[in-house]
Parts: structure tokens; sequence; C-alpha cells
């Protein structure tokens, strides 16, 4: 069957009323779910965006040994595996890391289309007076990033100009123009609802009518009272509901493309995204903390941040049915492999076309899929019933490589219901301030606890009531379950060392 997979980022799961009351106006993601798989403990593997789309493409989960980085020129991507077996594959992206400055996600894909001007995309120089829409000292990369974007924006006249407008049309494009092609799969990575926020002022107003302060649309990453009043954060919260109801009208014009074109019958379709964000949970905005120039702390790896919608809609199907299992984003490429008629117990081969240094000049090399590389569990056999669990834990990390607690936090979720966020215990910890990737790693953090920390989200969903006092024994048992696993997926010795003591 056709696959097509839609990935939107910064996409919190309680949008949507499949996952429980919600205030945003979903109706299209919302019919879609009734008619679909719903994973109620879906969640992402490595943390954030760009190690998020790692995990999905190589079946692994990257935080073991990798950071932030571009596509490793030894990876073995699911589109790679699929184009050799003769499935078509397109990449529809508007999301920008993972394109820029050679990050090389599209390698694999028979076609790939970049839709411009997301958030740091260097796309239009002109205009050069911006005016920010707001006070500088509430606003993330307030003297680049945000400028630049105003400026790739600035043309823009109608809803239908905005990214996820484009995107989708070009998706639907696509579709017209594939009705030849035997087999495909269609990789749709929409930025959006991601920061900034800029939904048409009526889907905003939907949210919070009447509002005139400051339009803060790509906050500082802190805690919210430092920086801002009630009202901005209200409206900052009406801002990315806005949004998110803009990406749900338009997956709904796909979703209607799928019919009108016969697919439905044929296709599977998959929605997820890659982490949530914090809008005042635990007091924070943003989905880490930077409240210095440069500098940058990961917080707790919440549940508003860790569980990520995820639905799947099969050929022919009609009804609903929630799924209670634990799976985690290295799961989708197995699943997608199965469902285009692969399993990944096959090992498949063949050249992948790298461009030299040289303009035009490329040359091949080959590869070799070794299933056995892979972390991922194939999800249908929970969707045909065969299982009611492929994982014990959830495993959600930040990435292990740089040694220290600033970074490296986690969480490990068990299946009865547990949370155990741990941040490592190293021997030799920083002794002084380092660059990493431009960003100020203290010695220690500054802002959140680097403890570890036991919750029971059945009874404390919020992850209020640290237990761990009085569990010092579950939590010590959870943790050695976590290394063991570390140890299943080859964790390097070098990063796991510091893992191994509670």
């Amino acid at each position: 069957m056709n696959v097509i997979l839609i990935i939107s980022d910064t996409f919190r799961r309680d949008n949507l009323s499949c996952y429980g009351p919600t205030r945003v106006k979903t109706p299209h993601l919302d019919r879609f779910a009734s008619e679909a798989y719903i994973f109620d403990n879906a969640y992402l593997g490595s943390f954030p965006t760009i190690p998020n789309r790692l995990d999905i493409m190589s079946g692994r989960f990257s935080f073991i040994d990798h950071a932030w980085c571009p596509l490793p020129t030894d990876t073995v991507t699911l589109q790679q595996i699929l184009s050799a077996s003769g499935i078509v594959t397109q990449m529809i992206v508007d999301n920008p890391h993972l394109i820029e400055n050679g990050f090389n996600y599209e390698r694999g894909f028979d076609g790939w289309e970049w839709i411009r001007g997301q958030e740091s995309d260097r796309w239009k120089s002109v205009p050069r007076n911006i005016k920010l829409p707001a006070d500088p000292s509430k606003l993330r990369n307030p003297y680049f990033v945000l400028p630049n974007y105003l400026r790739n924006t600035s043309w823009w006249k109608s809803e239908e100009d905005r990214f996820v407008a484009r995107s989708i049309k070009s998706a639907c494009q696509w579709l017209e123009e594939s009705q030849d092609v035997d087999k495909f799969f269609l990789y749709i990575d929409l930025f959006d609802p991601h920061e900034p926020w800029d939904a048409p002022k009526e889907y905003v107003d939907m949210y919070d009518p009447g509002y005139l302060g400051q339009e803060i649309i790509y906050p500082y990453y802190d805690f919210w009272r430092n920086f801002l009043t009630e009202d901005e954060m209200n409206h900052v919260r009406a801002m990315y509901m806005a949004e998110v109801t803009l990406v749900d009208r338009w997956i709904g014009i796909l979703l209607n493309k799928i019919d009108e074109l016969g697919l439905r019958e044929d296709t599977a379709v998959i929605f997820t995204s890659d982490h949530g964000f914090l809008f005042g949970e635990h007091g924070v905005v943003g989905k880490a903390l930077r409240p210095e120039k440069g500098y940058y702390e990961a917080l707790r790896m919440y549940d508003d941040i860790r569980r990520n919608p995820l639905i799947i809609r099969l050929p022919g199907q009609t009804q609903g049915q929630h799924i209670g299992a634990l799976v985690q984003s290295p799961d989708l490429m197995p699943t997608i492999l199965e469902l285009a008629g692969l399993v990944a117990t096959e090992s498949v081969g063949g050249q992948a076309m790298i461009q030299a240094l040289q303009c035009g000049v490329f040359y091949a090399e080959n590869w070799k899929f070794n299933p056995e590389t892979i972390h991922g569990k194939s999800l249908m056999p929970l969707l045909r019933g065969e299982t009611k669990r492929l994982r014990d834990i959830a495993v959600c990390s930040n990435s292990l490589i740089h040694h220290t607690p600033v970074v490296a936090k986690c969480a490990v979720v068990t299946e009865d219901g547990w949370c155990l966020h741990y941040a490592g215990n190293y021997t030799e910890e920083l002794h002084e301030a380092v660059i990493v990737n431009k960003q100020v790693i203290e010695p220690k953090p500054k802002l959140t606890p680097k403890e570890p920390a036991l919750f029971y989200l059945p009874d404390d969903p919020e992850e209020e009531q640290d237990l761990i006092a009085n569990n010092e024994q579950l939590a010590r048992e959870i943790h050695e379950r976590y290394v063991h696993w570390l140890e299943e997926v080859g964790t390097p010795e070098e990063h796991l060392a510091g893992r191994r003591k509670l």
C-alpha cells in the first residue's frame, strides 16, 4: 500500500479531543482520529527536532551517540530502503532545519521540495527595515532569526501564502501528478505550529478576541513570570492554538484530496509530532531554558514535552480504536516498511548517489541495510491485535554525548505508570563552561534540578509530587532497567558510564 507520513512540529497531543477535553478546534483531525488507530502512549525517543527526525528515518534511538547534527553519511534511511525497493518516495518540507546548512535529510528520497522561509531560513534579504512585534527583551533571537523570519513573510497577503498552506497545496499537486505511480511514500514535514506564531487574525480571535497588547510571537524560553504578564501569557497560548487550528484546516484539505483521488482504499496515513511545548506548566514557556545570552539548560522531560499524538489510519478503516501500548518514534521506520510491503527482517542494499564537493560531480556509494542495527519495533502486530505490548519502558532523552546533567536529562516511563527523571551521575563533571552548538553549557544546572525524581502518573499526571524519598528501591529498579536498556541498544561505553549510577 501507499504511505503518507505527516509530522507537525510542536503539536501537543492535548490539542486533540481524542486525547481528552480541549479548547482547541481541530475538526478535521478529530474526524480523522475517529476513523483511525489512536496511540495513547506514544513517546518521542530523541529530543528535539532534528534528533527526532533521525530516530524516525533510521529506526534508531539517536540520542545514544548523536546530538543535533546533519544526517550521518553512514546512516541507512527509511527513504533509501523504500526507493531501492522500487517505491516512489517524495519529501515535502517547510521545516528548514532538515535542509539548511547542508543537513541533508532529503538524502534518499527520489524527489523533494523545500517550501522556503520558515524561522532561520535565510531566504529573503529585503525589506531591510523590520519592525518587531514586541519588546526585544520578551523575544527569542530578536536580532537575527525573528527579523529574518519577518522578511521572509513580509509578502504574505492571504492565508494561502502561509507555510502550512503552501506545503499542503504542494502535496496535493504531487498526489494529482502521481496517479500512474504504482506505490509511493509521501513524507510531509510541517514546521507549524512551532513558533513564530502568526496565524490569520480570525484564527487568533477564536481564542483571545479583543487583545490589544504586544504580539510575542517568538517568546524567550524562561520562567514566564520573569518577563510576561498574565494577559501576554494568555495571548501566547491563543496564538499557538490558532496555529494548531490553521494546521488542522489544511490537513483537512489534504485528507479530502486523498478521498477525491480515490487513494483512501490503498493508502495508509500517519499523523504525529516530534515533541510538545510548555505554556506555563512548571512555570515555563518553551521546551528548554535560555534565560541569558547564549546559555542553554535542558528541562526535565515532562509529559507535555515527551508524549506525542500518533494516529494511523489504514486503508478502508472507518472506526477509531485506542491502543494503550508504549510506543516510540523509532518504531515508525519498521512500521512504514511493513505497510509498504517490506519487513525490517529483510536485508536490502543498493547504491546511493553522493554529490562530491565539485559542483555537478556525483559518485556512487554502496550501502546495505542490516535489520539488526535498528531499535524500532513495527506497530503492525498491535494494529492486527496479535499483541498488546511492544515495550515495558519508554526512554525519552536529550543527547548523552556531552556528559553533563545540564543537558543529558531523560525520562523513563514504565508500563504501570511510573516515571523516573534522570540526568546522569558523572564522576568527571564539567569544571568550566563549554560551548556546544554555540550554546554556553555551565558546569552545573543553575535553574532546574539534576537530582533523580520519581512520579506516579495515574495519580499525578502533572508531575508535581516527587515520590522518590519513599520509593527509593523502586527508583533503583527502574534505573537498572534503564541501564540494561541502554546496553541493549548499543550505547557506547563512553556515553553509558555516566548513566550507571543513580
